[in-house]
């Protein structure tokens, strides 16, 4: 009996996953060993963009607001997570990409992108790797935007050229070559009737999808997620 592929990379492969309803679920696998460039992207991931909002209600309608960026650091010595990673590579380097380059790295690592697709080859073959793989034409806005402002955001780079949340948009901004990214998927014909089609723009989503995605959310924390 042929054993069924859950697990797929590189273009070829992806472009033979069954039009089928499942789960996915992107990984960030890196073909090529390179550490500076996996340590860039990995760092990306660590990042917390944003800031905090605190408001308190006082008395006669005055509001005390305050507005600080997010910091991360880690344990009693407070290291921040960039820190934490070039420790890593200082000790452990071989292993990390090792790691990283192997099959284990879906079961040990959240993932860096889920979701629900009707159809899993539309989803994540037409819509997320071959808009991530548009993306990178250097004739591509989101090329072009990148080049002038290198240090944009995911956010900023929505704000600017008017689009929607995306996972082809987030592996892009963060410099995520197609080719290094790897897709696990769960095929199912348990989803309820009215799960709807594949679509970005959230407010597109049926009242289902919406809470088996929030749940997904939950459960799975995903780095590039809907937070």
């Amino acid at each position: 009996m042929q054993r069924k592929q859950w697990q797929f990379q590189g273009g070829m492969q992806i472009a033979r996953i069954p039009s089928v309803p499942g789960l996915y679920a992107w990984y960030y696998r890196p073909l090529a060993r390179d550490t500076r460039a996996i340590s860039k992207t990995i760092a990306s991931f660590l990042e917390v963009p944003g800031e905090i909002k605190t408001e308190i209600q006082m008395r006669y309608g005055i509001r005390l607001v305050s507005k600080s960026p997010v910091n991360v650091v880690y344990g009693a010595e407070r290291e921040s997570p960039i820190d934490v990673l070039n420790e890593v590579i200082d000790y452990a380097e071989q292993f990390l990409v090792d790691f990283l380059n192997s099959d284990a790295a879906y079961s040990f690592t959240r993932p860096i992108y889920i979701g629900i697709a009707k159809d899993l080859y539309t989803r994540v073959y037409t819509q997320h790797y071959l808009s991530l793989d548009a993306m990178w034409d250097d004739n591509s806005s989101v090329s072009k935007y990148l080049n002038l402002f290198p240090h944009a955001t995911v956010q900023s780079t929505m704000d600017k050229l008017n689009l929607y949340h995306s996972f082809a948009l987030e592996a892009r901004v963060r410099k995520i070559a197609p080719r290094d990214l790897m897709v696990h998927i769960f095929p199912t014909n348990s989803f309820p009737s009215d799960i709807g089609s594949d679509y970005d723009d959230p407010k597109l989503e049926t009242a289902s999808r919406r809470a088996l995605e929030k749940l997904l959310q939950l459960v799975s924390d995903p780095i590039c997620g809907r937070r």
